[in-house]
């Protein structure tokens, strides 16, 4: 395998002395020691066997030095290998989000059913808590409504679920996903292709409260066959009183069925807001062309028990069906056809609904606080919503289905693919509102660390996320602005509540320092500085806060209580906090300077001079291989890491490849502390160390890879802890951090090591196990797991600075032959780079909105040489300057360089 290049960060005016901006090339390690295959460990039934055989003896230390991973399943880490799929009985625990951003919660499931309705953002499970349940005991696709399709074919009627076919494939496609049924007494197969709009960098384009459910019939029989598809839905109004409404709309791209309720004798007075909430309405709308031959309105039996009976004859547009509230009611639509002999045909359904009132929290306990669903106040009615999107299908359907083949259309492996990108499907549960405007609050987002468990967009948890930040930056760009600057934010002090709803949480220093950090990442997703003019300010005065409150002598070495996303404030000297700070510092100064403060920009630098050698001096452990933390002196501070080797403990460095700037601490120490977490802290079977350390929550059980959050190689040391709980935090494999580390140890060189552990990854979330789009924590989907992308990005070596026009890529898995997606402020597509004959060329293909640059570069791949740069767009040749430096090609446009959606900008690099 070639070498990986590690190619120095996008050029910043705080860059250090050149010796630290100088390109490393690293070979790939060797050392993992591979075996025959066995069943002796994994006993759960991973396919391949990830490693072993292990005898007890190898677990004397609990994690074993040696991973003795199969020759098989490490040749999976690098197969391009296929899209996930599944067939029964591994489908009961698939559940995709197929809602738009901030709009409830309804999953897709593995046999085309929808389930797990949640439009209300009631906490509709008591294992959404912290206490970690979901993992060991995940949901099996159940909706207690009665909703869903089927086909009269033949004669016969089949439900189009796992019940009504005999064979259902699920594919993952995310956004979208395809499931494919057939059967041998069926003359026809069904494809449905189902999503909701999703358009990376429009977010409002992706916010409906709308699935469209396409599904394709195929007449694989012999002769003509007729055939009809119809849907149903259930009116699930809960006013509980009043009367239950149906009505029929006949719209130029929608024909749809809409329930509602009336309220009744219900006073409004101080229960508005609650009648609101009930006064839900939904839709089922069928898409195109042509009306519907198949309608019932005033429908009593749930499922499609003749369903295909009903006709529309005489039912007039904008006809009103009225039942008493104490009978259940439904409605259904439908459409026939006729196929000749291998003919198919494509027929949409579109559910849709609108909820004014949202259920949502900002502080722990059961108490919940009502405002508007910011969607609701876009469209009067259900059917108003999926009429907007029948009436755009074409080019909604057309621009989601090309961003799907823009990233999947890559060299990267399938797995890795999937597992890096589903985690931002967080944003499509009850996890997050957007929420309207409201009494004093203005309009913002509002987002729990999980699904509906702890609440107030949590700084310090939220800082881990990656993805959200690259698909949707004008998301992030509005929470920092609107909420940690904003609802949470005390412009006088730069105190930032680490969850903006309550006073009673102050701040975090690693929520503080890595929200200081994602103003930088936001800033670099623009085109200009106008979203950091717009919050320097307040930014600056967040800085010198942490600085005047935990560091008052400016030595860069921390003090006192440093409250921390383990729940709990450590004390002493903390190692991955010190590092976190000191990236704070070197991203502040980077904004200082394009803020035209030099000097403000020299004294966060300084900082970091005098902070990084003493905490190399002090915390360093050249025994051990790895930084400690040195806990405070009196009892009640000396719970923490200690002497183990804690993930994080180089989280600061680690953020700083998402924003382009060079490292703090020195190359080889970081270096050493990966290799260290790599041989203390993954074990191929977490069962062997929770078998003897036993406190803590289950997200990787006997039989499970998994990233331990802290190990204690040296000495079995418990660490005190004013709560238990808080102490078992460091026995957990929690996704958010290893992808963390996974993504810092692919930067680093340490390709397969990273890789590894993201597979680990996605072994644990296989469909026969759990749901594979619900990565845990302390409830479902929980948002630090958006650290994923960080490792798509370093594999990517992908770096970007919109204002400064700066795209840079480092490929590290088959740079000779890569393509992948990207994202940047205003445009996506992809990115192609090939070597022949010793040349190297690399293209960016952009396949929606814009693109401006000043400079692209890309890694030199060993065994090509180059001294000039051929630049072209659709293959007219542009005006530009090359350059060889520190291992990288770089070339600069003179006149700045505008891509078009279409356009190809192509660079060959010429000996």
């Amino acid at each position: 395998m070639k070498k990986t290049a590690i190619h120095p960060r996008l050029d910043n005016s705080s860059c250090g002395a050149s010796d630290t901006c100088s390109p490393t090339s690293i070979a790939r390690r060797n050392f993992l020691k591979t075996t025959g295959l066995t069943a002796a460990l994994l006993a759960a039934g991973r396919v391949p066997v990830m490693a072993g055989p292990f005898s007890p003896a190898d677990f004397d230390k609990i994690i074993p030095a040696d991973k003795k991973l199969s020759k098989d399943w490490i040749a999976g880490l690098y197969a391009r290998g296929e899209a996930l799929t599944a067939t029964a009985p591994d489908l009961k625990y698939i559940g995709m989000p197929i809602n738009g951003i901030c709009t409830g919660q309804v999953y897709l499931g593995g046999d085309g059913q929808l389930w797990h309705w949640n439009l209300g953002g009631a906490r509709d499970t008591k294992n959404n808590t912290p206490k970690g349940p979901r993992f060991v005991s995940p949901d099996v696709a159940r909706c207690p409504m009665s909703q869903g399709f089927a086909i009269k074919a033949g004669g016969k009627e089949f439900s189009l679920d796992g019940k009504g076919f005999a064979k259902v494939e699920f594919t993952n496609q995310y956004p979208m996903a395809t499931v494919d049924f057939a059967d041998a007494s069926c003359p026809v197969e069904v494809r449905l292709q189902a999503y909701t709009p999703f358009i990376p960098l429009n977010r409002d384009d992706s916010s409906y409260p709308v699935i469209v459910m396409r599904y394709t019939l195929k007449n694989t029989s012999p002769g003509d066959q007729k055939v009809a598809i119809a849907g149903w839905i259930e009116n699930i109004s809960n006013t509980k009183s009043g009367k239950r409404l149906c009505v029929y709309r006949e719209l130029d791209s929608l024909s749809a069925v809409e329930c509602s309720a009336t309220m009744g004798k219900i006073k409004v007075g101080k229960n508005k807001a609650a009648n609101a909430l009930g006064m839900g309405s939904m839709a089922l709308g069928l898409m195109g062309g042509g009306l519907p031959d198949i309608v019932d309105i005033a429908r009593r039996q749930p499922g499609g028990a003749g369903v295909f009976v009903a006709k529309p004859d005489g039912l007039e547009n904008g006809a009103v069906s009225e039942l008493d509230f104490s009978e259940r009611a439904f409605a259904s639509l439908g459409k026939s056809v006729e196929l000749k002999p291998g003919e198919s045909q494509t027929i949409s359904f579109a559910l849709s609904w609108r909820f004014p009132i949202t259920q949502y929290t900002k502080e722990f306990g059961r108490k919940t606080l009502k405002a508007p669903n910011h969607y609701a106040t876009l469209w009067p009615t259900a059917t108003g919503a999926s009429a907007a999107v029948a009436q755009r299908e074409n080019e909604l359907y057309g621009t989601t289905r090309k961003w799907v083949d823009t990233w999947y259309d890559s060299t990267l492996p399938y797995w890795f693919l999937e597992r890096t990108f589903v985690t931002v499907n967080c944003v499509q549960t009850q996890l997050g509102q957007r929420l309207g405007a409201h009494g004093k609050e203005p309009e913002y987002y509002n987002f729990d660390e999980g699904v509906k468990c702890c609440p107030g967009n949590c700084t310090h948890v939220w800082h881990y996320a990656q993805g959200l930040a690259r698909v949707f930056p004008q998301i992030e760009r509005e929470c920092r602005d609107k909420v940690e600057f904003g609802l949470g934010f005390d412009p006088k002090s730069g105190v930032m509540r680490h969850r903006y709803g309550s006073g009673k949480f102050g701040d975090a220093i690693d929520g503080n320092c890595g929200t200081i950090l994602r103003v930088l990442r936001e800033s670099q997703m623009t085109t200009d500085y106008s979203f950091l003019k717009s919050i320097w300010s307040r930014v600056k005065v967040a800085m010198d806060h942490v600085i005047h409150k935990w560091d008052a002598d400016e030595d860069g070495m921390l003090e006192g209580p440093q409250h921390n996303t383990l729940d709990e404030p450590w004390h002493g000297q903390v190692h991955w906090l010190i590092n976190l700070y000191h990236a704070a510092l070197k991203a502040s100064a980077v904004m200082a300077r394009q803020m035209d403060q030099p000097a403000v920009a020299q004294r966060y630098e300084s900082i970091v001079a005098k902070g990084a050698p003493a905490m190399v001096d002090l915390l360093w452990n050249e025994k051990f291989g790895y930084f400690i933390h040195k806990p405070g002196e009196s009892d009640h501070e000396k719970h923490g890491s200690t002497n183990g080797c804690h993930i994080d403990q180089v989280l600061g460095d680690s953020w700083l490849w998402n924003v382009g700037i060079d490292p703090i601490l020195p190359k080889d120490k970081i270096r050493k502390s990966l290799e260290a977490l790599w041989k203390y802290n993954f074990t191929p079977d977490v069962g062997a160390f929770r078998k003897v350390m036993t406190n803590g929550r289950w997200y990787a059980t006997a039989g499970d890879a998994g990233l331990v959050m802290c190990t204690f190689p040296h000495g079995k040391i418990e660490p005190k802890s004013g709560k238990k709980s808080y102490a078992g935090y460091l026995n957990e494999c929690m996704t958010g951090f290893e992808w963390q580390v996974a993504a810092h140890m692919i930067w680093e060189g340490m390709t397969e090591e990273g890789l590894a552990i993201g597979k680990a990854i996605y072994d644990r979330y296989q469909p026969k196990d759990r749901n594979p789009y619900n990565e845990i924590e302390c409830s479902d989907h929980y948002s630090r797991a958006m650290a994923s992308y960080g490792a798509y990005m370093a594999a990517c070596g992908y770096q970007y600075d919109g204002p400064a026009g700066k795209l840079a890529f480092g490929p590290r898995l088959t740079p000779e032959d890569f393509r992948a997606g990207f994202t940047a402020a205003e445009g996506w597509g992809g990115f192609s780079q090939k070597v022949a004959g010793g040349q190297q060329t690399a293209s960016l293909a952009l396949h929606y909105g814009s693109l401006d640059l000043k400079e692209f570069a890309v890694d030199v791949v060993d065994g090509t040489q180059a001294k000039t740069a051929l630049s072209t767009i659709d293959d007219k040749e542009i005006a530009s300057d090359f350059k060889h430096e520190n291992g990288r090609y770089v070339v600069r446009f003179p006149q700045g360089l505008g891509l078009r959606s279409g356009q190809t900008l192509r660079v060959k690099f010429v000996p």
